[in-house]
């Protein structure tokens, strides 16, 4: 913890990185823990920046210990950074939720930066009670590095967690580095498998952003080519026939259950749409089960309705949902309504199983060269 309190109950913060002769003077006196008033020392070494802990061993329900290096340093820079031209509390507690947020801007604003691995539902839980204060929850994410595997960045089920959504930049995370007192901004985040992404990236130094942040606009960029996600939708189809549960899992089934093959369904099957980041399930998957659910005999079928079916199979643990608390809109209906409106224009021809794998090579070619601009366009912001 950065803050404490001594005895007559006044506020101490180390986030300032006071000088070695304040050090002095706070080691000389007694503080306590604003929380459960027992206790607290400072500790200054080499690696963490000053800082307070308990001084026994003690379950305090406020605040955690063992905060990281990383933590600690983040927490101070991003104080410092507000603290300059907006009111900034450091490890307020709010007593009507029980949660203490590492920043409250202006009573409005939850700051958590979060470096560590945090499970779903506590994750959740936070963010709903920022909400009911109707506090607005900003989660920053303070962990590793967000890997790369080629020209894409691989991002987990808990980097998923800090998604948030907005017009300008689709779906974006913002990541922070105090090592390099850097923030990354990762926008236009489109899924090319379940957990790799292609995504816009920006690196902006601290000391040249304001706050709140205004980010500029990245470019427009091309995430990737047709061709390219009908290769990599193949693969993937042969990863989970060989890898996972292969023939026995309810996809699978399903699709021979139907007298069809997965390499040879309608070229509409598995496409790439915008908003599909909601959706955990590959795009084949979820978009067999419209076709065989509801399209197959209701061309016609609009987006609430397709929206349904898709809720069907979601409660029948066919389909899963991506958990992303921190984006409001856009909803399922959406998803279904960009997907359906590729489906109006592809055309007859594209809504029927191919007969054999020749057929499909021929087909695919011509639909790439008719509907790529179209289908990719529209997942660039």
């Amino acid at each position: 913890m950065l803050i404490a309190i001594d005895q007559s109950g006044e506020v101490i913060s180390l986030a300032q990185q006071p000088n070695e002769q304040m050090l002095g003077k706070i080691r000389a006196s007694i503080y306590f823990c604003p929380a459960c008033r027992e206790p607290v020392i400072l500790k200054a070494g080499a690696v963490k920046i000053p800082h307070f802990a308990h001084k026994q061993s003690h379950a305090c329900k406020s605040f955690s210990e063992g905060e990281s290096a990383r933590h600690l340093k983040g927490k101070s820079d991003l104080y410092r950074w507000i603290r300059s031209t907006h009111e900034v509390k450091l490890e307020a507690y709010l007593p009507e939720i029980a949660q203490r947020p590492d920043l409250l801007v202006e009573e409005k604003t939850a700051i958590e930066y979060q470096c560590s691995a945090l499970p779903a539902a506590l994750f959740l839980k936070r963010t709903e009670g920022y909400r009911q204060q109707h506090v607005f929850p900003f989660w920053i994410y303070g962990g590793p590095p967000i890997k790369k595997q080629g020209p894409f960045y691989s991002f987990s089920l808990f980097h998923r967690l800090f998604f948030h959504y907005s017009l300008s930049f689709g779906f974006w995370l913002l990541a922070y580095c105090p090592d390099q007192e850097c923030f990354t901004l990762y926008s236009q985040l489109t899924p090319v498998y379940p957990s790799l992404y292609a995504a816009a990236v920006q690196n902006i130094p601290l000391c040249s952003l304001a706050y709140p942040p205004a980010f500029d606009a990245a470019s427009p960029f091309q995430p990737f080519s047709l061709s390219d996600w009908f290769l990599r939708t193949e693969r993937w189809l042969q990863q989970q026939i060989y890898f996972t549960k292969g023939l026995s899992g309810p996809f699978f089934h399903t699709v021979y259950q139907s007298k069809n093959h997965p390499s040879l369904l309608p070229l509409c099957i598995g496409l790439p749409v915008r908003f599909m980041a909601l959706i955990k399930s590959h795009p084949i998957e979820w978009q067999f089960y419209l076709w065989h659910d509801l399209l197959a005999y209701q061309e016609n079928a609009t987006a609430e309705e397709a929206a349904a079916v898709i809720k069907k199979r979601i409660k029948k643990g066919d389909v899963q949902l991506n958990q992303l608390p921190l984006c409001l809109s856009p909803d399922l209906p959406d998803v279904m309504e960009e997907y359906l409106a590729i489906w109006r224009a592809a055309g007859a021809v594209n809504k029927e199983p191919c007969r054999t794998v020749c057929e499909q090579m021929e087909r695919k070619r011509a639909f790439i060269r008719n509907f790529e601009e179209f289908i990719i366009s529209r997942l660039i912001f």
